[in-house]
């Protein structure tokens, strides 16, 4: 090349000549079993050494740029090594530094969007991250041009501006922060389709921040969470998304706790879908990290109160035929009773959970027989997590049982009274108390009672806790206790075994 090289001072027109040469060479880099490899790298580097991008520049060689913009991902994507895409990185800051054009811009943003995240992809994050401030400008006019003016011509990057600052904002966030607040113009577009797009893109940028760009942009954020009562429910929808991905992104903060609470709101969405996918959401968070899932009392008994409101208006709604058994709604049961296992809230202990199944799950003028198709739908989805927590349950009374038995065994022996078996039934009634969610008051009750003279009384609560006793004397013997005869329709009585046993057989004979 020496010996043919011509005699200096070059034309632009001989420029031209030889930088189409090194292009040409460069086109075979991906060759990596060429003899002639390291002679092309060899003058790679050389023209990356020599800064001969800037004479290409400067003598108005822009379609060979492009050429060799192009020719370098292609290059890029079989893979390098480090010296090659050093050197190619090298070129292209030069470039970019004499001159930054749309057309160059819009060769790096189409490898920096691409799904498949190789060689081509690291090239183009290098460049953007070694030229953020020279770019800063032009990028802003783009992006900003791409959100505020939607009547302008579409080409293939504004379809894809989205993506785009989500590449840039991982890279190089500072190249956004004048481009970041004008998307509250989308969040406020009147086109469905854009509002969701906006949701979806302030959703992964709060994730990829840890939450850390809702407290940078308050105002953005703020208009964010109204798209959670937006009039769109594929909009409201999709603020659930990324919501549920922002929770498990960071569960700690004031941004995290606002977020919830916006998801928390959804859970009595007039849209069945809406409801059912915040149903989804709060119950997969609760799963996925059952420890980090609001440290808030208040706020953890709030939704587990309007999952159970949840379910019993959709029970009503089935019993008045406005709806038909849903699996969505069955599993919320399910999702409900694995509370027992946080041993930190008072209300998710057994008894109180016990209280929640009994009395609150179901709509008091809700059948027997309709309560027993609930309880065998929403059973099938119980896994063995879930039977070890209504075991617990379960296993919560029978300790009253006994106690009540040891209680009612030492009160016989008031003839022998002494301190030490007076002692002894006052640790008993303090063990029973402790079965109801309010203690105090309950042992305060326990006491009351058993101040009481009245033997028949204690003479029912011993039949009644006997391991022997029938169904049908319990149910007698409490007829009689309550006044007239008249029990309390909540109560589980023979219409709910009886209920049970139908549903069950219906369930067999279905299997």
């Amino acid at each position: 090349m020496r010996i043919l090289a011509p005699d200096p001072p070059f034309t632009d027109e001989i420029f031209k000549e030889i930088f189409r040469l090194f292009i040409s060479e460069f086109s075979r880099l991906a060759d990596i079993g060429s003899p002639y490899l390291t002679r092309r790298m060899k003058i790679l580097e050389n023209v990356a050494a020599l800064r001969c991008s800037v004479i290409m520049v400067d003598t108005g060689c822009q379609d060979l740029v492009l050429d060799m913009a192009k020719i370098f991902f292609s290059a890029a994507k079989q893979g390098l090594q480090q010296c090659v895409h050093q050197a190619m990185l090298s070129i292209m800051t030069q470039i970019l530094n004499e001159k930054v054009t749309q057309p160059l811009l819009d060769v790096i943003f189409r490898n920096l969007v691409k799904e498949d995240k190789g060689g081509a992809h690291k090239l183009a994050v290098d460049i953007i991250q070694n030229c953020a401030e020279k770019l800063e400008h032009i990028v802003r006019i783009f992006l900003t041009s791409c959100i505020l003016s939607k009547d302008a011509p579409v080409n293939e990057h504004r379809k894809l501006h989205h993506k785009i600052i989500l590449e840039i904002f991982q890279c190089a966030p500072q190249m956004l922060f004048a481009v970041i607040p004008c998307l509250t113009h989308e969040l406020l577009s009147d086109q469905v389709d854009i509002r969701l797009e906006a949701v979806h893109l302030i959703g992964k940028l709060l994730v990829f921040s840890n939450l850390r760009f809702g407290q940078e942009n308050q105002i953005l954020f703020t208009e964010f969470l109204k798209r959670f009562s937006d009039k769109s429910a594929e909009v409201r929808i999709a603020a659930i998304d990324a919501a549920k991905a922002c929770y498990i992104a960071a569960s700690s903060g004031n941004v995290a706790q606002k977020v919830l609470k916006s998801l928390e709101g959804r859970l009595l969405d007039f849209d069945d879908k809406v409801r059912i996918r915040a149903v989804y959401a709060v119950c997969d968070l609760a799963k996925s990290n059952l420890s980090s899932f609001p440290s808030e009392i208040s706020v953890r008994k709030n939704v587990m109160h309007k999952l159970v409101e949840l379910y019993r208006d959709y029970c009503e709604k089935c019993s008045k035929g406005t709806a038909a058994i849903n699996t969505h709604y069955e599993q919320i049961p399910a999702k409900l009773i694995v509370l027992c296992f946080d041993k930190d809230c008072e209300s998710f202990r057994p008894h109180n959970m016990g209280l929640i199944f009994a009395e609150e799950l179901f709509p008091s003028p809700l059948s027997p027989k309709e309560r027993a198709m609930h309880w065998v739908e929403f059973f099938s989805y119980f896994k063995s997590q879930h039977v070890k927590a209504l075991h617990a349950i379960f296993s919560q009374k029978r300790r009253l049982q006994l106690e009540l038995q040891a209680y009612l065994s030492l009160r016989a022996k008031k003839e022998e009274s002494s301190d030490e078996i007076q002692k002894k039934i006052c640790a008993s009634l303090r063990k029973m108390s402790a079965s109801f969610t309010d203690i105090s008051k309950v042992e305060d009750c326990f006491e009351i009672l058993h101040q009481m003279k009245d033997n028949n009384i204690f003479k029912d609560l011993t039949e009644i806790s006997k391991e022997g006793t029938t169904f049908a004397t319990v149910r007698s013997i409490r007829l009689e206790v309550i006044s007239g005869g008249i029990y309390h329709v909540d109560y589980f009585a023979w219409e709910h075994v009886h209920a049970l046993q139908f549903e069950g057989f219906i369930s067999q004979e279905n299997w």
